[in-house]
């Protein structure tokens, strides 16, 4: 599973988190784990995206301001939100 950058504190859905700077989100799919929030189970499919790869590792974050993001790999762009 994810942790967030430099930490042993593993990423899990539904935390709040701050991504790309300063955007606030929340965490809706774990792909490692094959969970997501409520109302999410949509992204769970083992289909393939436009660029080719599938939804099978990472996680997945939805923000007010940017909308979904995907994270295959641990970034340190994502932090704990307070």
């Amino acid at each position: 599973a994810m942790k967030y950058f430099k930490t042993e504190k593993g990423i899990s859905v539904g935390d709040a988190v701050r991504v790309e700077g300063n955007v606030r989100g929340v965490v809706v799919c774990d792909f490692d784990r094959w969970i997501c929030m409520a109302g999410y189970d949509d992204w769970l499919v083992k289909e393939k995206m436009a660029d080719g790869e599938y939804l099978d590792r990472g996680i997945l974050v939805k923000t007010d301001e940017i909308g979904m993001i995907y994270y295959a790999e641990q970034d340190e762009t994502i932090e704990a939100a307070e």
